[in-house]
């Protein structure tokens, strides 16, 4: 499938799914670690996937595959949105969930409600020059 990729400088992307699919392969993980590097054009160090499979799930009163994403990603815009629900649904079709069997959460959180490093996200972002010195 064709590659697109996320127009703005996003930090700290999350994947986290949750799927009725039991045994969820590591390199599936993997697979996935390295597409959103490649969507977000950030090093893969910096990404960070959840699987959490063989949850208790029903979709549309069945218990066959399905999946909740929720992926979550600094300054990420509406109009991503599409393309990245294109990928990851054509990336659930390797674990055995249908086209029509999921749901994505997009969230973009703001700098200030991402911590890392003891501090947030925004802090760390500063330029020195607005970091004081004592």
């Amino acid at each position: 499938f064709q590659h697109y990729y996320i127009t703005n400088n996003l930090r700290m992307p999350i994947f986290h799914l949750q799927t009725n699919v039991k045994n969820v392969p590591q390199n599936f993980m993997s697979k996935i670690s390295k597409e959103i590097a490649t969507l977000t054009h950030k090093p893969e160090s910096k990404v960070m996937v959840i699987v959490n499979d063989g949850v208790k799930m029903c979709f549309g009163g069945s218990d066959a595959p399905a999946a909740l994403i929720q992926f979550h990603s600094i300054g990420m815009q509406i109009h991503d949105h599409a393309n990245v629900s294109e990928i990851f649904a054509n990336l659930l079709k390797d674990i055995g969930v249908s086209y029509d069997r999921h749901y994505i959460q997009f969230n973009a959180p703001q700098p200030t409600h991402v911590g890392k490093l003891g501090t947030t996200v925004a802090e760390l972002n500063k330029p020195k020059e607005d970091i004081l010195h004592f």
